[in-house]
């Protein structure tokens, strides 16, 4: 079953059974992952800061990162 059927059959569930497996699904992520994914989050955020600190011509507007988004989901 590909992945756009299954998550279209899960969206037709009851919101009762969304609320239910939702709770089993997220009772299943190992305690430690959120710490693993916030580490890599702050490692790729600190090496970014250090290259737009030795480079400021890398900094984008908040105008050209939000245009930047909007490429990226016309493409998707």
């Amino acid at each position: 079953m590909s992945t756009a059927t299954l998550t279209q059959t899960l969206f037709s569930l009851p919101v009762a059974g969304r609320v239910a497996l939702a709770d089993r699904l997220f009772s299943s992520v190992p305690e430690d992952w959120q710490q693993t994914v916030d580490h890599a989050w702050l490692e790729e955020a600190t090496k970014r800061s250090k290259e737009m600190d030795a480079d400021p011509s890398l900094e984008l507007a908040h105008e050209e990162f939000l245009a930047g988004l909007k490429i990226n989901r016309a493409r998707a």
